[in-house]
């Protein structure tokens, strides 16, 4: 590697890909989880675990849309299914320097009727 391909090796990454290792640490600094290792290459998939609770699978996009994939929903909720998580697909869209603008969730309709039924339980 040249010393100028090294020391412009971000410059090379859109600001998506830039901010995906920071969007995936703070989800565990919020959640109190850990950052699965390899951002899930490896046997353990998803990015963050927060144990016997939740399996996030962290996407980061500057696009004013994204594409939810039925392979990546089998992906999160089979590495839920196995720690008995709910698997959760969290996607934050990035303005074109790459700064947070909003962030949403996908999950599993059986997990928000138990979110609901929870909070519904408090309320009485």
């Amino acid at each position: 590697m040249s010393r100028d391909s090294f020391v412009n090796r971000d410059k090379k990454l859109s600001p998506s890909h830039r901010r995906a290792p920071k969007q995936e640490k703070m989800l565990s600094e919020r959640f109190k989880g850990r950052r699965v290792p390899g951002s899930g290459s490896g046997h353990q998939k998803g990015d963050v675990q927060i144990k016997g609770v939740a399996r996030i699978e962290a996407k980061t996009t500057k696009a004013k849309s994204f594409s939810v994939t039925r392979k990546m929903i089998h992906k999160i909720t089979e590495a839920g299914m196995l720690h008995d998580e709910v698997p959760v697909l969290v996607i934050e869209f990035v303005d074109e320097r790459g700064k947070p603008e909003q962030e949403v969730v996908v999950m599993p309709m059986y997990a928000l009727e138990q979110l609901i039924a929870r909070l519904g339980e408090t309320d009485g």
